[in-house]
């Protein structure tokens, strides 16, 4: 089994205070779920299913199958569309893999932006935010956030279950060179074509109405809607600026590149980076075999 079972703090977000916040989780870059920080906004109250219903269910949507993505692309081509309203009435009633991802929910309803503010816990925030909505056991598959900014992640209806891992993590979890993803799947491991993942250490947290979870800078995320729901995420810059510089990076040379490189060699592109990903996972496992055990710990933390 992977050691995904710790659980990720849980404080009180109406009350934290910012230089709590950046001293002891942002600086350090570690997550924390932060309870009711958005209980100062009318959101937290007003945005509902039936809200949304009303409000814009007219909106034709683009949706996406985590069944049927491509783990050699990114989430660029939308496998269905319907009514906004069709698709809140569907992940109600039906199991479906059908999820809403990254929603420019506020192009269509400006006025939604007056619901909410970035809050004071810190500042550098890109006020570009988005909504997903998911049905129940849909699930987004392992990967970190290519712009490698910080993130807050709030629910407002139903549950989500995240189970995170640090960067440094990266190599155990067979990560693709040239694009964020893994091929990975942690809840039905397969030890026997990904052994490494079996030392990659992981934590959790199950999110309801009114929490919000704080993701650092390049942390690898894997996200299933145990009830059907929604939520939103605002960003901040990386921590740092050789952070910020490789997120830019990210998002300029290296996605061109790896759509160039897809499109001109087709599946051999894939399988080379498959084949990289293994051996920079088979040397981080050597790497863990060869260090003695330290007290009360038979593993290390293997560098990404």
């Amino acid at each position: 089994m992977m050691d995904i079972n710790t659980p990720i703090p849980i404080v009180d977000g109406s009350t934290i205070t910012r230089k709590t916040f950046e001293s002891q989780y942002l600086n350090p870059q570690k997550p924390v779920v932060l309870r009711g920080l958005w209980k100062q906004y009318p959101a937290y109250e007003k945005w509902t299913m039936d809200y949304f219903r009303q409000s814009m269910g007219d909106i034709e949507v683009s949706l996406f199958s985590s069944k049927q993505a491509n783990p050699s692309e990114t989430l660029a081509v939308a496998h269905a569309k319907m009514k906004f309203n069709e698709y809140l009435d569907l992940i109600e009633r039906d199991p479906t893999d059908l999820r809403l991802f990254l929603f420019p929910v506020f192009k269509h309803k400006p006025d939604l932006l007056k619901d909410f503010g970035y809050p004071n816990i810190t500042g550098r925030y890109l006020k570009i935010p988005f909504m997903f909505f998911g049905p129940k056991h849909s699930v987004t598959r392992m990967h970190m956030d290519i712009d490698l900014s910080n993130v807050f992640l709030t629910q407002f209806t139903g549950k989500r279950r995240v189970v995170l891992f640090a960067p440094n993590q990266s190599s155990l979890l067979y990560r693709l060179p040239f694009n964020v993803h893994s091929t990975v799947d942690i809840d039905k491991p397969d030890f026997e074509t990904y052994p490494a993942m079996r030392y990659a250490k992981g934590c959790t947290a199950v999110l309801e109405h009114g929490d919000t979870l704080f993701m650092p800078s390049g942390y690898w995320h894997h996200v299933e809607y145990v009830e059907g729901g929604f939520g939103l995420s605002v960003r901040t810059l990386g921590h740092n600026l050789p952070t910020i510089l490789r997120g830019a990076y990210n998002v300029t040379i290296q996605r061109k590149l790896d759509d160039l490189l897809r499109w001109a060699q087709g599946d051999k592109w894939f399988a080379y980076k498959k084949k990289v990903a293994n051996r920079r996972a088979e040397a981080a496992l050597k790497a863990l075999q060869n260090q003695p055990p330290t007290a009360g710990n038979t593993t290390q933390t293997a560098l990404g």
